[in-house]
């Protein structure tokens, strides 16, 4: 009885801890950006590393910045509810599932978000790895829906690592967050091998 109710009360204050560590953080940080040299079309399908939700939302809201919709597909695990409550000030909607569970549940509501003319983001390894890997719901919604693939992440001047699945490192405050955005990655005519390996550079030169 006493876990479950500090589970409880972990779980109802982690995501305003979790908000609250990532604004003090990005304040605090020096932003460097690299970015595209062309406009990215709408919509696009937007993927970075799990290990690299916590500062990435920033990165996406100023490629995207409000009103602009945007839509992140977050898995039903209890993990996703933190993760959805401790993103409330980007004003992200949210589709439920992956490719562990709800799969095709939450590729049809992308398909469908993607025709509206709105992005999608996805954390390709999540939400339980192996880190580093690309889903193929990645290529089957950019195949689909004709879009491109964009992948952004950052790299740190100085940095925390957690003993986490998806190598997760927090930046340490006042030091440099290197963002970097990937050129539009168009997978038409590849096979999935193909354009998973080719997401799957441009994410790792993101982080690089």
């Amino acid at each position: 009885m006493k876990n479950r109710t500090l589970k409880k009360i972990a779980h109802k204050i982690s995501p305003f801890l979790i908000s609250l560590a990532q604004q003090f953080i990005y304040i605090t940080c020096k932003k460097v950006y690299e970015l595209p040299k062309g406009e990215i079309p709408y919509p696009a399908i937007w993927v970075c590393w799990h290990g690299q939700l916590l500062m990435c939302p920033y990165l996406y809201r100023k490629m995207r910045p409000l009103p602009m919709n945007g839509s992140a597909i977050v898995s039903e695990h209890a993990h996703g509810d933190i993760a959805i409550r401790a993103s409330k000030k980007f004003k992200f909607n949210f589709i439920r599932g992956s490719s562990r569970k709800g799969a095709v549940k939450a590729l049809v509501q992308a398909i469908s978000v993607l025709k509206k003319g709105e992005d999608i983001a996805i954390t390709p390894d999540g939400p339980i790895g192996p880190v580093y890997s690309i889903s193929d719901g990645v290529s089957a919604l950019a195949l689909k829906c004709n879009v491109p693939v964009v992948a952004f992440g950052y790299a740190l001047s100085a940095f925390w690592q957690f003993k986490s699945w998806d190598k997760a490192k927090m930046p340490k405050p006042f030091s440099t967050i290197i963002y970097r955005v990937s050129e539009p990655i168009y997978i038409s005519g590849l096979t999935k091998d193909e354009a998973n390996e080719k997401v799957k550079a441009a994410l790792m030169r993101c982080m690089s």
